[in-house]
This record gives C-alpha cells, structure tokens and sequence, in this order.
C-alpha cells in the first residue's frame, strides 16, 4: 500500500470552512514538512513523526482500523525533535491513518498498515530513472509547497500572480474551471470567468497548497463628473468616505463585536428584525418560534406535502406558518406531539436543527475527530460538528445546555447562511 496524499474531496470539504471566512488580507498557506513516514510497521515497532513547520501548535489524528480516533496535540517543538508512537503488541492488525493539521483543516494525511512481524525500513539508493526522487520502497519523503498569496479577489475578466514556492516540479487542479481558469505552474495567472467563491491545489511530490478564489462582478468605471463652478463663498461640506458612513442596524451591538457582522448581514437580508425601538436587545433569550422564523427565512424553506401537526401550534398564531414549513422539511421534530413554540431554545436544540439545515443544503462539512461531552446525548454530533467547522467558536461563548441568545442565534445561522 502506498502512502496518499489528502483526496480532492476530502480537500473541497475542508476548504468550504475557509471559504466561509472570508478572505483576509495577509493569509498565507501553512509550511509543513514531515521527514519519512513508513507505510508498514510490525508490532513492537515505533513510528516516528518528525519535521519541521511555521505553526506553533498541530493536532495530531491517530485512527485504528475500527475507526478510533485518538486526537494528540503536537508543538513546533514535539513536532522538531520527533513524537515516537509505540506500537503495542495488542494494537489491531490492519491500516491505520495518521492526520495532521490545524484547526479544522487537515494538511497532510498518511496511511499505513500495521503487520504482525518487524518491518525492514532500510533506505534504498535513489532510482536514476525517477528524476532524483526515492523509490517506492516504504519510505515516500513529503516535500513542501507553499504560495503567495494563498488568497485571490479578482474581478470578472481580470487576472492576478500567484507565486508557488516549492522543491520540485509543480502541477495545478481544479473543479471549479467554469469559475477560473489557471496558466503557468510556479508563476500561476489566475483569470476570473464567473462570480463564485472556487478553490485550487498546486501539487509538489506527495504535498500541496490551497488557492481559495473569490470571483466578484466586474467594476463599472464610471466618468469623472465635472464639478460646477460656485461662488467662492458657497462651500460644500465635507463628505465622509463611503465605508466610514456605515452604520449598524441597530444602536445596542456593542459588547457583541464578535456578532456583528452577522446581525448586520442577516439584518440586511431582512432575516432578523430589531425589537421597534433601533435596538436589537442582542442578549436576550430566542424563542423556539422566533428561532424557527429566522431560519426558514433565512434558507428561502417552503411548504412540502408532508403532513405535520402539533398540539400546541393551532394555526391562528403568528408563527404556526414558519413552524410547519419547517416540521414539513424535516428541521423540527418537536417532543410528544408538541413544539412548545413559546419555550428559550437551548443553545443545543438551535446546533442540532442547524445540522440539519446544512444536511438538507448539502453543505460540505468536515467530520471532526473530536469527541463531544458538553451536550446532550441526541445533539453531540451536531454541536462536535459545528464546533469543527467553525459555526461554534469560543468567540460566542457557547454553552451547549444553557439558553440561546439572539446574537448567538444570528452568529450562527450567518455562519451558516454564508456557506449555502
């Protein structure tokens, strides 16, 4: 069995939580290069992950063949002077996959088989037919690549450089060639044919870097207008720029910086309302109606031909509508025949109908090898893959069995949202 590099649809599932992010000025991709990773041991045998990187802190993903997943947290320290994995007597016979990455993305995965008896791992001399790389004989050596800039926003019809940085020849892919298209290899030109959020891999030996692309519309350039002449002692008052009169949608977003963002975003797209006098009262608990009204809105939800019913929604209130819309898709299930409508949503309940939300868009989420302890067994899942992909993070103070607020409600709905 060979060693692999991450699949390109490992990669797009990966990729779409940084694309969800936006594209900040100054990102940069990762530098990792590992020393050799053998592709079979024997048992006894000690496995040694070694090499060099920019990240100060890695994880470290062990899984077994019946899918265990032991989570190691690596320094760039561990990482220089090597982390030794004994393999044990009793370990399961059969392949196991080691991952390694930061946060949510995985940056190199490697897959190796565990024998029963002792594995020779004796270099072999260089093979003249191979351009200078080693032979496949167990010992594949990971070379680094790396770009600048890791990010691109061009216009429709305009181009941009990307340098590529690496140790040996290097090759591009895409899925996305309807969006961009891509000449040169290590001085790349990336063109825009279509507004889209696109995502490409420059691949160097058994590494690769990511090029996320966002392709806007093309700017109009509009013609300078001539100012009219006046009187020397009419003059008129200086006007701000325009991304400095902006303002928020409500008055009270302060102390909620981490949500803004969001409850401005979902403001403008008349997914979120204030409570009628300029404020947004972004402490405040969500109903479970209200929660529900924000999310068919905000995901365009319509009635099916699935029948739905509850006890305690009749149909004259004000959100029986949304209710059912979203019973009849699947998002609620509600408890003993009723939705208890009027009830705080926990902050549990909203991760999992959220989940299913992202389901039902087909949106590509990363498996995270986490285990979650926090929630209630029925919504672990959807909190552990949440937090994995970003929806949750420690900026919003989450709290799986506590009460949603509604700039927590906003902030991850908008996280969502801005995925589909």
């Amino acid at each position: 069995m060979k060693m692999k590099k991450i699949t390109s649809s490992i990669l797009v599932l990966a990729l779409a939580l940084t694309l969800a992010f936006g594209f900040a000025g100054g990102a940069r991709a990762a530098y990792l290069e590992l020393e050799e990773i053998y592709t079979s041991y024997g048992l006894g045998q000690t496995i040694v992950v070694k090499g060099d990187t920019d990240l100060d802190l890695l994880m470290l993903y062990l899984t077994t063949p019946e899918n265990v997943v032991v989570p190691m947290t690596l320094s760039r320290g561990d990482l220089a002077r090597g982390v030794e994995i004994q393999i044990g007597d009793d370990w399961e016979l059969g392949e196991y996959v080691i991952r390694i990455g930061y946060g949510s993305l995985i940056v190199n995965e490697y897959h190796f088989d565990v024998v029963k008896d002792p594995v020779s791992h004796a270099p072999e001399k260089p093979d003249s037919s191979q351009s200078g790389n080693r032979k496949n004989n167990n010992n594949n050596v990971v070379t680094n690549v790396t770009l600048t800039p890791a990010r691109l926003e061009i216009e429709v019809g305009k181009s941009a450089q990307v340098t590529v940085t690496a140790s040996s020849s290097v090759r591009w892919e895409t899925d996305d060639t309807d969006l961009i298209s891509i000449s040169g290899t290590n001085e790349a030109t990336v063109t825009g044919k279509k507004t889209g959020s696109a995502v490409a891999w420059v691949y160097s030996g058994n590494n690769y870097a990511t090029l996320n692309v966002k392709v806007v519309p093309a700017q109009k350039e509009e013609e300078p207008v001539q100012p009219e002449e006046k009187e020397p002692e009419e003059k008129e008052p200086v006007q701000q720029p325009e991304d400095e009169k902006a303002a928020d949608a409500f008055s009270d977003l302060t102390g909620v910086d981490w949500a803004r963002d969001s409850i401005n975003a979902l403001a403008a797209a008349g997914v979120v309302n204030g409570t009628g006098d300029g404020t947004f009262a972004p402490s405040n608990n969500v109903t479970r109606a209200e929660f529900v009204k924000m999310i068919v809105t905000a995901f365009g939800f319509e009635h099916t031909d699935v029948p739905a019913s509850f006890s305690d929604v009749s149909g004259d209130e004000w959100y029986a509508d949304v209710v059912y819309i979203a019973a009849e898709n699947g998002i609620v299930n509600g408890y003993d025949g009723k939705f208890s409508p009027l009830d705080n949503i926990s902050c549990q309940d909203a991760a999992l109908i959220l989940r299913r939300v992202a389901d039902m868009k087909a949106l590509a989420f990363v498996k995270p090898p986490v285990v979650e302890n926090e929630a209630a067994e029925y919504a672990r899942d959807s909190v552990a893959l949440l937090k994995g992909n970003g929806v949750i993070d420690n900026a919003m103070g989450f709290s799986a069995q506590t009460n949603a607020t509604r700039a927590q409600s906003a902030y991850m709905i908008y996280n969502i949202y801005k995925m589909g």
